[in-house]
């Protein structure tokens, strides 16, 4: 899972060579996407792939992608530099797979914000904190899993194997639970000075964007 982004009018700086084009006349389903019904050839696939990748590395502000880990903390910080350009509503769109739309006056003035806190240092100095912190609820967590997995192996000792934690009966039901809760999930959301800097390669590029 993850959000998928698309400039709506995107700067193209280096068209697709012909051979994209003949994949896609071969292979294609007419509205730029591969009809992966068809036979493909494995030759074909790497090509289309490695076509794609690099058209995408050519004009940043076509397509933007996150998975959900490393998206929400980018929104976050964007959101949270750019609140003067960003509506609630926006704010609240960047969340959902629902297809919200920024328009191209507020990326390219998101774009500039975020290029000023790249030079300036915030970014990166930013980075450093959080990622103190993240690692610390790394490490916490790596602590929790060692004691789910005890909890595991008693009461697999006990009931078998095959039971899964949603069926322990008690007390291992409740410890598991408890100690489960007791996870930091900021240990999973990784933010990176690196994927701001590319974010905003394509916030400048891509003529306004949609999130999906």
């Amino acid at each position: 899972m993850g959000f998928d982004l698309y400039g709506m009018n995107p700067v193209i700086n280096k068209k697709y060579p012909p051979r994209y084009d003949e994949i896609m006349k071969e292979y294609g389903t007419g509205d730029g996407w591969i009809d992966w019904s068809k036979n493909v050839p494995d030759k074909v696939k790497e090509e289309y792939f490695d076509l794609k990748g690099q058209y995408e590395e050519d004009n940043p502000g076509d397509y933007f992608r996150n998975n959900v880990w490393g998206w929400r903390p980018l929104w976050s910080f964007v959101a949270h530099h750019c609140s003067n350009i960003l509506t609630e509503k926006d704010v609240s769109g960047g969340s959902y797979n629902s297809g919200h739309k920024i328009s191209k006056t507020k990326s390219l003035k998101m774009a500039k914000k975020l290029s000023q806190l790249i030079a300036d240092g915030t970014v990166a100095h930013y980075e450093r904190e959080y990622t103190l912190g993240y690692e610390q609820s790394r490490a916490h967590n790596a602590e929790i899993d060692e004691k789910l997995e005890k909890i595991k192996e008693e009461c697999q000792k006990e009931h078998g194997n095959d039971i899964v934690p949603a069926d322990y009966p008690e007390p291992y039901k409740t410890e598991w639970e408890l100690t489960y809760n007791k996870k930091d999930w900021n240990g999973h959301y990784p933010f990176s000075a690196q994927n701001v800097i590319e974010f905003t390669k394509f916030c400048q590029q891509s003529g306004g964007f949609e999130i999906w």
